[in-house]
């Protein structure tokens, strides 16, 4: 079994990131909080704001306000360095002790007159432990840390999974959320830690909208005509709004003039920019809504409802906040009362709790496999382990030093021993036990589903048979989720029945039939379908019959897997409640789903094996059925050539099938005469060979009584043809008879090839055509006459008649042979008896033809007068 590779990339990425978080996070405390970390800080007399293409002073204190400093003040120059970027106040921060005076040039909006002001800087000192500061201290270090750990920890155990990823950066925006004075960090790595945190803030909306969409599952319906909206609208100007927020921003903190243009703009499209941010975060609530009206389970609505109550009550004060805040503009604490904002921000806690317990304790995203792979492995079983020998060492000391002190006898020692050996075995017999209860009480829903997918799908690939497949397939499914009863219904005669079943009593004797709600309900949906006996207003109770219900109640399932392959239906796997009772997760049915999607394509590929097994069984019978055909047939043709004084003659006939419809015959007639035969019949195979024999014991039942009246035998023939075949099968006929006493030959031409006549002379052949006289087809019509000629043959001329099979034989440029290139052949076999010249009219033409198969019989009788 080849294992799938580890996400190196993945957990790379994830190390960088929370790394970055980390220290953004540790930096950003020190800076809320250093007096709590025992770090003299000065007290920022003010924070500097770049807007309307101004630097601004806002939350000025009450120190600068005595020095003369006035909100909104608009800022110059800070210890004479003219105020270029936010950095440069950040850096006489930087540099500033308590104590130190910090000199700024302002000027008041709208007056021109610029002033000088000297602001003494103070330390930051321990506030007292008011509600207010408490607060703080939950939203400004409690939340962060706490975010960065849950999305670190979810995305450490799904690394590949694309919805833990935006969890983790959706939760990173409540670290980033405050001010953590990035401009007093130094160059470099202010505006690392700058670009981090407007990268954070500015993609918020967009991550929250497709947090929506993908959390805890993807949403359906998203290639509705909403979704192509928001992919080809909304998301592309959500990201070139975060993008020129970072360049802005980043900007801003070196210098003001680089961005002024860009800042400009951003200013008149801000409107703009928060109705769309706005929307964005609210489509995570209307997605919530949209997946609770659209869930059937109970276990589903639970989660659904927690993350909505839940987001909702702590997200809608601080939204509210907000759209005020940027109708009228301005900073929050002085619009509303701090205690309000205070208390609105402090909600924004429970947004993380929710996702938090909707994760770990109602499983929205299965995060419990790391319990599984770490303290199973590191504390359960290797902790029993550990167990299990400290109390076998305690028993066999124990045991020795008993021994020794009581100076036992023989006897005695060994009963000891003995009871020290049986202590032991069942240590080990408990501690195997204990192992056991453990994993059922505590892990028993954590498991890699990714090895056992990739596991099952390796071994279903290369199972041909159908009882191997379900037993194996049950088994690693009933060993991974712990489910102790199984069932597995196949499509059989219009039923779905039992074909496996593992921890019944016996198989259930329980069958479907193709038009039951339970299998339509399958085949339409096509997904994991949950069975909940005990809600009224669930499917099983509401839409099926009572007999199907009681049929389902019989199976016991909590889950019917459906087998499909390209919209059919090929059976069902009922899962049992597990032994843990806790219902089927997402990640459940995710791994159950890949796993019938496999276990659909093996059982499809077993069917197409046994399938392919009787057609090759049905066709090595008709093969032999065929082959006993060719040997009757073969006997049809003559066996013994009757002799016939002055008269050399053969005849051979290769089919182009196993067995063919092409005739020929000599038949030895009353007064020493020879009746020649050759006929093709319509078609080709088994048919075309009935039709053969029926015109060979029609013309051999009545050629002895014939006479010399051979028009009235083929019509006769053609009679009986008729009458014993369908309506379209016929035959072409040449019959002849040839009298040695006079070498006059007679014969009747029923729509076949005219034979070619070589009349021998002293300086050439002469080639004569034999269509002077006969009729149409035998066996297509009822009644026919027929008309027959005479001819004499001299001693040298040779009579060729033939199937269509040789003139219409093709070479592989799809010419044919044709009737001048069989003349010329026969003319070369000038000397050569009648079988050698048909072996060598047959190898010229097969050279002809390049071997290449031929689609018709090919037959050819030779006359020779000696």
């Amino acid at each position: 079994m080849r294992a799938k590779k580890p996400p190196i990339l993945q957990y790379v990425c994830l190390a960088i990131v929370f790394a970055v978080a980390c220290a953004y996070q540790a930096r950003a405390t020190l800076f809320a909080f250093p007096y709590y970390l025992h770090v003299q800080a000065v007290q920022w007399p003010f924070i500097p704001e770049y807007s309307n293409g101004q630097p601004r002073a806002i939350f000025v204190d009450p120190v600068a306000q005595q020095a003369g400093m006035k909100e909104n003040d608009i800022l110059v120059a800070i210890n004479d360095r003219p105020f270029t970027g936010l950095a440069v106040y950040g850096e006489a921060i930087r540099e500033a002790k308590p104590g130190d005076i910090l000199s700024a040039t302002i000027h008041s909006a709208g007056d021109a007159a610029q002033r000088r002001v000297s602001i003494p800087l103070q330390l930051q000192r321990t506030p007292p432990n008011t509600l207010g500061m408490i607060t703080l201290l939950l939203i400004k270090f409690v939340m962060p840390v706490f975010c960065i750990v849950l999305g670190f920890w979810v995305v450490a155990v799904r690394p590949r999974d694309p919805a833990a990823w935006l969890l983790f950066f959706t939760l990173q925006f409540f670290s980033t959320y405050f001010s953590a004075g990035v401009e007093s960090w130094g160059p470099g790595i202010r505006d690392i830690a700058q670009a981090y945190r407007i990268s954070i803030s500015a993609t918020w909306p967009l991550l929250m909208l497709l947090f929506g969409v993908y959390f805890p599952e993807p949403l359906p319906g998203r290639g509705s005509v909403w979704w192509r909206w928001i992919k080809r609208i909304v998301i592309p100007a959500l990201i070139a709004d975060a993008l020129l927020t970072v360049v802005e921003n980043a900007g801003e903190l070196e210098n003001f003039a680089s961005v002024a243009l860009l800042a400009a703009w951003m200013e008149r499209l801000s409107k703009v920019s928060f109705i769309l941010s706005f929307a964005a975060i609210g489509s995570f609530f209307a997605c919530i809504a949209m997946r609770l009206g659209m869930a059937v389970t109970p276990d589903a609505k639970r989660r659904l409802r927690l993350l909505q109550w839940g987001t909702t009550v702590s997200m809608t004060p601080a939204c509210v906040l907000f759209v005020v805040q940027n109708i009228k503009g301005g900073q929050l604490e002085k619009i509303f009362p701090p205690w309000l904002v205070l208390i609105s921000l402090a909600l924004m806690l429970f947004f993380p709790v929710t996702l938090a317990y909707a994760i770990i304790v109602h499983r929205a995203l299965d995060v419990r496999v790391v319990i599984r792979q770490g303290l199973q492995y590191a504390l359960a079983t290797n902790g029993i382990r550990v167990l299990q020998f400290l109390l076998t060492a305690t028993v066999l000391i124990t045991g020795v030093i008993f021994a020794r002190n009581r100076h036992l006898s023989l006897a005695n020692e060994l009963t000891t021993i003995s009871v020290l050996i049986l202590a032991v075995l069942w240590l080990r017999r408990g501690a195997l036990r204990l192992r056991s209860w453990t994993d059922r009480r505590f892990f028993r829903d954590a498991y890699d589903a990714e090895q056992i997918l990739v596991a099952l799908s390796e071994e279903v690939r290369s199972i041909f048979e159908k009882r191997p497949l379900l037993e194996r397939v049950s088994t690693k499914i009933a060993e991974s989720l712990h489910v102790p009863r199984i069932a597995v219904l196949l499509q059989q005669d219009r039923f779905y029945r039992p074909a496996y079943a593992l921890g019944y009593e016996g198989v259930p004797q329980t069958e479907f039939q193709e038009a039951a709600a339970t299998i339509q309900r399958l085949r339409k949906e096509s997904e994991p379908t949950r069975v909940y006996f005990d809600d009224e207003n669930s499917w099983v109770n509401t839409g099926v019959s009572e007999d199907e219900r009681k049929k389902l109640v019989a199976l016991g399932p909590q889950l019917l897997l459906p087998l499909s392959l390209r919209d059919k239906l090929l059976g069902i796997i009922s899962l049992g409640e597990k032994r843990s009772e806790a219902p089927y997760s997402g990640t459940d049915l995710r791994l159950l789903k890949s796993v019938a999607a496999q276990t659909a394509l093996a059982l499809s590929n077993v069917q197409l094996t046994s399938a392919i097994a009787e057609e090759i069984g049905r066709r090595e019978k008709l093969n032999r059925e065929i082959e006993i055909a060719r040997e009757v047939q073969e006997r049809l043709f003559p066996q013994r050539l009757p002799e016939i004084a002055g008269l050399d003659y053969f005849g051979r006939c290769r089919t182009a099938l196993g067995v063919g419809g092409d005739y020929y015959d000599f038949l030895a007639l009353p007064y020493g005469k020879l009746g020649v035969a050759l006929g093709d019949v319509s078609g080709k195979g088994i048919a075309a060979a009935l039709t053969m024999a029926s015109l060979q014991a029609s013309l051999r039942a009545d050629a002895m009584r014939a006479g010399d009246d051979i028009a009235g035998l083929i019509a006769r023939v053609n009679t009986m043809v008729y009458d014993a075949s369908t309506e379209d099968r016929y035959a072409t006929l040449f019959y002849a008879q040839f009298d040695p006493a006079t070498l006059r030959l007679s014969y009747v031409n029923a729509g076949h090839c005219p034979p070619i006549l070589f009349r021998k002379s002293v300086s050439s052949r002469i080639v004569e055509r034999l269509d002077k006289a006969g009729g149409t087809v035998v066996g297509l019509l009822p009644d026919c006459a027929y008309e027959q000629a005479n001819l004499t043959l001299a001693p040298g001329d040779s009579l060729v008649i033939y199937t269509d099979g040789f003139s219409e034989a093709m070479n592989p440029r799809l010419e044919e042979w044709g009737e001048k290139r069989l003349i010329e052949a026969i003319a070369s076999c000038d000397g050569l008896t009648a079988k050698e010249a048909i072996i060598r009219i047959m190898q010229t033409a097969d050279a002809f033809a390049a071997s290449e198969p031929q689609s018709d019989d090919m037959t050819l009788v030779i006359l020779r007068a000696l």
